[in-house]
């Protein structure tokens, strides 16, 4: 029983045959005549293959029947299948030499309460002229086919045993008598001499039958009365027979002799496998004398041209003592396949040449049809998984994940699970978890790689802070849980990765970065109540274990002082007083967390560049231009900022209660370096923006601080309407700002703004350093403005507005 494993249905049907079984479709099946070979290819799954013998008799193709009567199998790891069969198999229906009918039955897999389905196929082929003598050599089998010199015979050919899935009647028949008279009755085997009755070389394996115009002979390659021989350095098998005919008064004889290589006659290299087959094949040569007429490589029993050999890089190479071919390892035509040994990964490589020879004796003008399947797999390479750490080394908390690839492996290698040190989790469960592992397959669909993302913050990554040295550690171990299909055999892959985060980072344009992760003498702390000296500075992210804070290094309490040449700025991350003091009240024995950060630089220092300078025939060049900036400032009906007032709503009204809305924007800019920045902004009673009363509140980029009622700056995201959020600025005034006792409690007022446009790119200690970081030197704000943004200073006003 020949057992095959995958899913799915066949489906196509060949040829119609007069024989009663419930058809089933199924998925492939593609049936070819090849010379004297019937290929077909098939898609799973079957459970066994039979014969179909005379339209009646069903007999199973076991193995061991299958060698006998001239049929073999090869499966890829995808599970598909392809079947030969020689046409001078035991079962085909032979018409006059010339034409071959064979009928396979596929029995599918069925379940306990109903028959198996089958799936019946028929293919007809015809073979003509037929040389003296055909040599085929399979992979279980070897067979030679002379013409018989004898009068012409109608018998049947000499059929083995069914065995028990016989359905009708016995193939065994005696050595019947030809038409002539002639009768079968003893073969020898050389070199040994022995000999044997036609019914004992049927029992032990060979098979032997007369068709009408030839005697067949069929051995497996291991048989007893085979032998080795070395041919010009090549190990071949041979097998030599004679068989005798007798009449009454009268005995002839037949020889029959074929000659197949073995596994030795290949050489392998990591790159390429080598193959050698002798050009004078002594066993069947008599003499040198002999003219090679047709040399033909195929795979799979097809023959291939000269422009599908050369896109594939197969070559054949014709000498005085040998017929070369090299075919490249991972060629066209063949299939890697995976291999474990003792939780080792391997892989080899598998292809089944065909070789076709034709040559003529000059002496006996007698010629020969050599053909040679012959399947090479490669010893086992070993291919060890790595795991590639692609994890970026200068990310923050929140974005921060482990990026990881395993692999390369073949196309039947399957990942189950992912074993961490607290638990497991199969490939769907990490995926619900966020862990995203994903399989990638190469660009020509050969290899495979597993793919996934291990968040910083899940609970499977080990974390240790080191104070000392500033940084945090990051560890990730984990037992890939993987699996070779189609036998099912498991293997593992363990890997350690980590990733080193400084918890402090001090950046050259004045700004620092921290770290803060959650320790175990302050169970309770929550990260996200940390702040900077200042409680206003929060982190910009956090969670349940640590918090990331991003500051300047002149705001948000930051303190600096100098020591020798060296500029230090530093800073406490702690609880607010209060929650320190609720905190103790609750739990006396946990220690207070306080965290000192701090940044120094260099205040006077020189560094050496060294470059070189080359004169180039084509120096890139700039032209100056000119171009046109335009700042408008529009007043929003409410606080989503999608709805604003046009020129024909003013004067708008606004009662002392509601806020104005204030949107300032860079128009017909899509430069993303391009940054728009508040400098100054202020409200008068009438158009002129120098005119008296005034009333600031925007001042250096900051809200006024003496006023009680300060602005708001919204934050402005991108979206349908906004492009490039850094062209647009936001500000919410309240009313009340406008009241003070030199006025009326109504009237009218007007808002203006000084803007600074900045080089995004290139931030500086200015305005252009960012919307509110002046506040604590307007100054030197001011008048890095004058002297180095003169050109792109700008200012805007609003139409005025009735308050009452």
């Amino acid at each position: 029983m020949v057992h095959f494993l995958g899913s799915g249905l066949f489906c196509l049907l060949m040829a119609a045959v007069g024989i009663q079984a419930h058809l089933t479709p199924i998925n492939y099946l593609n049936a070819e005549c090849l010379g004297n070979v019937i290929r077909l290819s098939v898609a799973p799954p079957f459970e066994e293959v039979d014969a179909v013998f005379n339209d009646t008799q069903i007999i199973n193709l076991t193995p061991g029947l299958a060698t006998q009567c001239g049929f073999s199998f090869k499966f890829d790891p995808m599970g598909n299948a392809m079947f030969f069969a020689s046409l001078q198999n035991c079962f085909s229906q032979n018409m006059d030499d010339k034409l071959f009918s064979l009928v396979i039955q596929f029995r599918l897999p069925g379940n306990h309460m109903t028959e198996d389905p089958v799936y019946r196929v028929g293919k007809t082929c015809s073979y003509t002229p037929w040389t003296s003598r055909e040599i085929l050599c399979d992979r279980n089998y070897m067979e030679v086919s002379v013409r018989r010199t004898l009068p012409d015979s109608q018998t049947f050919p000499e059929q083995p045993t069914g065995g028990p899935k016989a359905r009708s009647g016995n193939l065994r028949r005696g050595a019947d008598a030809v038409a002539s008279g002639y009768k079968m009755t003893a073969v020898v085997f050389s070199p040994s001499k022995k000999v044997m009755k036609v019914d004992e070389v049927q029992r032990k394996g060979y098979a032997i039958a007369n068709t009408p115009t030839r005697l067949v002979l069929r051995s497996p390659h291991n048989a007893e009365e085979t032998y080795l021989q070395n041919v010009a350095g090549v190990p071949m098998r041979v097998l030599s027979t004679s068989t005798f005919f007798e009449q009454k008064w009268l005995v002839t004889r037949v020889d029959a002799t074929a000659v197949c290589p073995t596994p030795g006659a290949v050489a392998f290299t990591p790159e390429v496998i080598t193959w050698y087959m002798p050009k004078h094949i002594d066993p069947l040569i008599s003499s040198d004398a002999f003219t090679m007429l047709e040399v033909y490589m195929g795979i799979d029993a097809k023959r291939l041209d000269t422009e599908e050999m050369a896109a594939r890089n197969y070559s054949v190479l014709v000498t005085e003592a040998h017929i070369i071919v090299e075919i490249p390892v991972g060629a066209v035509g063949g299939y890697f396949k995976s291999h474990i040994q003792d939780d080792q990964y391997f892989v080899t490589y598998t292809i089944e040449p065909m070789l076709e020879l034709l040559w003529i004796e000059e002496v006996s003008h007698e010629d020969t049809r050599y053909k040679v399947l012959f399947p090479i797999t490669t010893p086992p390479m070993a291919r060890p998984p790595q795991v590639h750490n692609y994890t970026p080394l200068d990310a923050v908390p929140e974005q921060a994940v482990f990026m990881l690839e395993l692999g390369t492996f073949n196309l039947d290698v399957e990942l189950l699970n992912i074993t961490f040190p607290t638990m497991v989790l199969t490939v769907a469960e990490c995926n619900t978890r966020g862990f995203n592992v994903q399989e990638e397959r190469s660009l020509d669909n050969t290899l495979k790689t597993f793919r996934m993302e291990v968040p910083f913050s899940d609970p499977v990554v080990f974390k240790e802070k080191r104070p000392e040295q500033g940084v945090t550690t990051f560890t990730l171990q984990l037992i890939y849980g993987l699996v070779i299909l189609p036998e099912y055999a498991p293997f593992s892959h363990s890997a350690v990765v980590d990733a080193v985060l400084l918890d402090i980072e001090c950046f050259s344009n004045g700004t620092m970065t921290a770290l803060a992760v959650k320790v175990e003498s302050a169970p309770s702390l929550n990260p996200s109540q940390l702040t900077l000296s200042d409680p206003a500075c929060g982190p910009t992210y956090s969670d349940d274990r640590l918090a990331y804070f991003h500051f300047t290094v002149n705001s948000c309490g930051t303190t600096r002082k100098f020591i020798n040449n060296v500029m230090l700025y530093e800073n406490i991350i702690s609880l607010p007083d209060e929650l320190e003091v609720k905190i103790n009240a609750t739990t006396s024995s946990e220690d207070e967390y306080q965290l000192k950060v701090s940044c120094y630089y260099v205040v006077n220092a020189t560094r050496t560049l060294a470059f070189l300078t080359r004169l180039r025939d084509n120096v890139p060049f700039a032209e100056t231009g000119t171009g046109r900036l335009t700042v408008r400032m529009r007043l929003a009906q409410d606080a989503s900022y999608n709805t604003f007032h046009q020129e024909e709503d003013y004067p708008v009204v606004r009662y002392l209660r509601q806020p104005l809305h204030f949107e300032v924007e860079l128009t017909k800019s899509s430069d993303p370096k391009v940054a728009l920045v508040l400098d100054h902004c202020w409200a008068t009673l009438n158009e002129d923006r120098d005119s008296r009363p005034r009333w600031n509140l925007i001042i250096n980029g900051c809200e006024n601080p003496e006023d009680p009622y300060r602005v708001v700056f919204p934050p402005v995201v991108a979206d349908a309407r906004v492009h490039f959020p850094p062209h647009v600025k936001r500000f919410e005034v309240h009313m009340f700002s406008f009241t003070n006792d030199a006025v009326e409690p109504s009237g009218q007022v007007f808002v203006h703004c000084d803007v600074v446009i900045c080089d995004a790119s290139s931030p500086s200690d200015g305005p252009c350093s960012g919307q509110c970081v002046n506040q604590d030197n307007p100054k030197r704000g001011q008048r890095h403005v004058k002297d180095f943004f003169e050109e792109h200073h700008l200012y805007v006003s609003s139409g005025y507005i009735l308050w009452v």
